[in-house]
């Protein structure tokens, strides 16, 4: 063993191991490279697990496109099958992986990754090169939909002068929004065209420029929720306090390792959180005015480049000033509020789809487990059963564990997917954990996670500010 080996008391000290990436010969055991997670070793050197082999990831926390939240909770783990998730084997991110290689990974045998996760990495191999191609065919049919759905709603408001057909109006653009969405989803996941580059323009096409939620803010936030879904303190898809909790769990001292805050549980929280099961469909209607506010803030304060700020804000610009210009054409206040509100519930339905697929899942406590990527996605995840003329409506949120395990994929070829290749290895492997409802069975669990939460709020103190410092 190298110079990461234990010395002779038996013990590992993480001091002793030379650092230089050029130290190729270098030995890491599992337990040293745990030591340097970013949350309690603040100064040691950031190390993760790929394969077999052992890397330092202190330099490029901050500069990772993706953000630098997934980095830092993945430091001193096996990220292995989260950063392949994200990245292809000779894209750009694999190279610069690469190029930080310090050692290589000791693992005992208990340490091993299990059987079916070895058949998952294989699956996924032979899946890149055979299954993540676009049809472009697709895509040309949802934007001959989008812009139809678009120019009917201008149509209504600029040429129309009765309230039924501006009201009609709003809910074509909600529509238009709502379907939109799912096309900046695809290109977060750079799923459209599978070139960062590409994908990100038709991120602040659809995200920035058509629906005023921006890209930047979404995969920061959504990059994380993928690598830790439905993790308590980690995954920012779940932590809503003060207005909802998912599970009883946030009723006590929760930090958020996403927004590196405590999650407070006083006497506001108490009242929302009591009656959310009622509050929730009213609150998914506005919750675009919410994202509007998480963009313009991340916009404003996160380390991006001057270009990409740019870029960011005069994007966003465009969508505020071509929506307030619809809305000042409607005759009255009263019209205006109301396309406003219908339009942005409809809009909300999207919202809803996104909460069906993890509320109603089991959470999980800390940051996620080495060698756990299969089991972590199965329990945070469900799919929502539809009939394939439906898939539109859905825009691939129905099949949430398939895109959790190869977010890449594109999502018209999930539905075989599923019953092709992760159905068939689920059953090899015997994974019972896939689960799969009706839309209308989806809401119901919603609802009832939501009113078990909700009930034992009234029973929980409401911790004062002192119970967090």
């Amino acid at each position: 063993m190298g110079k990461g080996g234990k010395d002779a008391s038996g013990s590992s000290p993480i001091t002793n191991v030379d650092m230089s990436p050029a130290s190729t010969a270098t030995t890491y055991t599992v337990s040293q490279v745990n030591e340097c997670d970013h949350m309690t070793a603040k100064d040691s050197p950031k190390l993760v697990i790929f394969g077999d082999n052992v890397y330092d990831i202190s330099s490029w926390i901050s500069k990772h496109p993706g953000g630098e939240t997934v980095l830092k909770q993945y430091s001193g783990r096996d990220i292995t099958d989260a950063f392949r998730a994200y990245h292809s084997e000779n894209g750009k991110a694999m190279k610069t992986l690469k190029s930080m290689r310090v050692g290589a990974v000791q693992r005992k045998i208990s340490e091993e990754a299990p059987q079916h996760l070895h058949d998952f990495r294989e699956l996924v191999k032979t899946a890149e090169n055979a299954e993540f191609k676009t049809d472009y065919k697709h895509y040309y049919a949802i934007a001959i939909r989008l812009v139809s759905l678009l120019a009917v709603a201008i149509h209504l408001v600029v040429n129309k002068e009765d309230t039924f057909s501006h009201m009609l109006g709003a809910v074509s653009l909600g529509m238009f929004w709502q379907q939109s969405m799912f096309i900046g989803h695809d290109a977060g996941h750079c799923a459209v065209t599978h070139n960062r580059k590409l994908d990100t323009a038709i991120g602040w096409l659809i995200g920035n420029m058509c629906n005023g939620v921006g890209i930047s803010w979404w995969s920061s936030t959504h990059n994380v929720h993928h690598c830790a879904v439905n993790s308590l303190e980690c995954d920012p898809d779940i932590q809503h306090m003060p207005i909802l909790a998912v599970t009883r769990k946030y009723f006590e001292s929760v930090y958020s390792l996403y927004h590196n805050r405590q999650l407070k549980f006083d006497w506001l929280a108490k009242k929302f959180v009591s009656v959310q099961h009622y509050t929730f469909y009213p609150i998914m209607a506005v919750a675009r005015v919410n994202l509007y506010a998480q963009t313009l803030i991340h916009c404003a304060t996160v380390k991006m480049s001057k270009k990409q700020r740019v870029i960011e804000f005069a994007t966003l610009g465009f969508y505020f000033a071509w929506y307030s210009t619809l809305v000042s054409m409607l005759p009255t206040a009263g019209e205006k509020w109301a396309f406003f509100f219908l339009s942005h519930a409809i809009g909300g339905i999207i919202h809803v789809q996104i909460c069906l697929s993890h509320f109603s899942r089991d959470v999980f406590d800390g940051i996620p487990k080495n060698n756990e990527w299969i089991e972590m996605q199965l329990a945070g995840t469900m799919d929502i059963e539809c009939p394939k003329y439906l898939d539109w409506f859905h825009g691939g949120l129905q099949f949430q564990v398939e895109h959790h395990l190869c977010p890449r994929l594109p999502r018209h070829k999930l539905r075989d997917f599923r019953e092709e290749v992760i159905k068939p290895y689920a059953k090899k492997n015997g994974l019972k954990n896939f689960h799969s409802v009706g839309f209308f069975e989806a809401n119901v669990q919603v609802w009832k996670t939501l009113k078990k939460a909700a009930s034992q709020s009234v029973l929980s103190p409401a911790f004062s500010t002192e119970n967090y410092i």
